[in-house]
Order: C-alpha cells, then structure tokens, then sequence
C-alpha cells in the first residue's frame, strides 16, 4: 500500500462510509474517515470526499473535494440542493457514479488497472473445461490473488456448482430483476468465498447470463484482480463480453474429433481469439503439438490425464492432490500463455 496515497471522507453517514471503504480497499488505499470538517488540512490528502451531510465550511476545500451521495431516493434532492449550493464540489452519485468514483481513484491517483478476465470453454461437452477454469482460479488465489470464477455454462447438471456440491454461492437468479449499472462493492460484498476465490454460478439458464455475463464482468473487473469466466460450449454469451478478454481458453482432448471440434468453433465464432488447451491423455496418433498443428490454434498448455479426476466426484479434494508442484506446474503453464499470475507460492 502506498502510505502517499491516503483518501480522506468526511461525514456521519456510516452506511456511504462503509461503501467508500470499500471501494478504496479495492484499490489498494489507506481510507480515514471523519465525521467533520475539524483540523482537515486538504494538502494532505490524495483525495478528499465529502458526504452530502458534509459539505465544506470553506469555498476553498470544495475546489478539489468530491461530493457523494447514496442512491437513497429519500435523499436524492438533498444531494443535488447541496451540489447545487457548492458548485465547486464534484458531485458523484452512488452507485451511479461507483465505476467513475473506482476509475478515478484506481487509474488516476493510484494506478490500478482492471482486473484481468480469463474465459474457458470446451470444444465439445465433457471435455473438462469447468474444472480447469476452477482449477485456473484456485491456483490464482493460492499466488495471492483476488479472484471470482463466473459460471456461464446454462446446461443442467454441468458447471462448477455441481462439481462443487455447494450451495453457499451466488446464482444469476439474483441478476434477473437488476438493471443498469451494477455496484461492485455491493457485488464483491455479496459474494461468498470457495477455495479462496469467489463463485456466481446456479439459477436458471441462458437468457439471464446472456444479458448480466457483460454487466457483472464489467463490475468485478474493478474489485477482482482477475474474472475467470466458465462458458461451458455456449461461445455466444462469451461475444457479449469480448471487450473484456484477448483470448477464449479452448478446452480440448488431443484426438481427431477434439480438433474437428475446435475447427468448427474457429470458423463459426472468428471474433474469438482461441488458444488451446489439451486436457487429459491423447488417442493414438495425437500429441498436443499436433492437435494445435491441425487446427492452427495456438497450444496454451497440456494437462496430462490424472486419473484421480476422473474418478473423485469432489473437485475440491481433486484440486488438493493438484497442489503437487507437477500439478500446479500444468496450470501455471496455461496462466503464463495468457499472462496471468504472479509466481506460484507452493510448499
């Protein structure tokens, strides 16, 4: 943490404090909060917010000090009459204003960029995409990092929350009544932990997904230093989000109808970049090599078969036997293609 980049809230309101709080440890700054205006020295400051229960006493702190107000519609017109009574204060409305308010704290004063978005699919089904994007996500979070792993995969019975055999996760059931912006502090805050990284997966199937996949990628790129999204086979919803990722993680047997598979996934969605994983032991004839030859896909990593994955029907104690080096190896082969991840930290 940079002890110079120190952000400073004046107001009572604990609720805009709490939310605030939030958002600065997301960027990684040291947040005071105050209830008043009281020996406040501005130059002190990287950034001082004030709430709309405390506005400046002096013209000359409103100059560089931002106004905030909650999305309490109770509160709305006051806000708005105090922004209106300092017209040198910024006013940013939440959480309308939340993705400015992380931008310009983040990018602007502290230099943090969006969180990277890693997108899995396979090129065929039951081809074991869902558990190399949890397996992806368990080895960032193991390194260090924040991570949140999306199930977009719509068919039943199939994503990471059946091989999970949880129910502590939040489902895109809770997205269908939300429109417009989505909070991210309100998003990260609601997110239980499995394994050590975050899940929305569950609920029902494509059509919310297709709408919410953009907005809440959007949303945990500011919270999340990396976003690992589970499409299952469906490419489309991916197409949604394509600002967001360079390359489509393309899960793959090392076999003839694998690379057919991935061919036809190549001609059909050219708009994806793709770059091939091989999962689990080759037919005879076939060598990852020669599966990336054969589709003029990029090889991103191998993963030899382990039988033990085939056989525990619990992923998580299936990734405790990858913790191996040898394993953790295959998964970091595949995060330094895509050039995720800080260096692994293993016993």
């Amino acid at each position: 943490m940079n002890d110079e980049a120190r952000l400073l809230l004046i107001t009572a309101d604990l609720q805009l404090r709490d939310e605030v709080a939030l958002i600065a440890a997301t960027v990684g700054a040291a947040l005071e909060s105050r209830p008043s205006w009281k020996a406040v020295a501005p130059k002190e400051w990287a950034v001082v917010m004030c709430g709309q229960d405390s506005p400046p006493p002096h013209p000359r702190f409103a100059r560089q000090t931002l106004l905030l107000g909650r999305g309490d519609l109770s509160q709305e017109g006051q806000f708005w009459e105090t922004a209106a009574l300092h017209p040198a204060l910024r006013p940013v409305p939440l959480p309308a204003g939340e993705r400015w308010l992380a931008a310009y704290l983040g990018e602007t004063f502290l230099d943090r960029t969006p969180g990277q978005v890693l997108a899995l699919a396979g090129a065929f089904g039951a081809t074991g995409s869902s558990t190399v994007a949890y397996l992806l996500a368990a080895e960032l979070a193991v390194r260090g990092a924040s991570v949140v792993l999306l199930d977009a995969d719509p068919a039943p019975g199939a994503g990471i929350a059946t091989l999970l055999q949880k129910d502590d996760h939040l489902t895109w059931a809770r997205f269908a009544e939300v429109q417009g912006e989505i909070s991210s502090t309100q998003l990260a805050a609601g997110l239980p932990a499995t394994e050590g990284f975050n899940l929305v997966t569950g609920g029902p199937g494509r059509e919310i997904r297709q709408r919410m996949l953009e907005p809440v990628v959007r949303s945990a790129r500011r919270v999340f230093d990396y976003v690992v999204i589970d499409a299952g086979r469906d490419y489309e919803v991916l197409t949604t989000a394509l600002e967001h990722f360079e390359h489509l993680l393309l899960v793959s047997p090392c076999s003839s109808r694998g690379a057919a598979a991935a061919l036809e996934v190549k001609s059909a969605y050219p708009e994806l970049a793709l770059l091939l994983v091989a999962n689990g032991a080759g037919q005879s004839g076939w060598t990852p090599g020669e599966l990336s030859e054969a589709t003029g896909i990029p090889l991103a990593g191998d993963i030899p078969e382990q039988r033990w994955l085939r056989r525990d029907s619990q992923l998580s104690t299936a990734y405790e036997l990858l913790r191996s080096r040898r394993g953790a190896a295959y998964i970091g082969t595949v995060l330094e293609a895509v050039d995720a991840g800080a260096p692994a930290r293993h016993e």
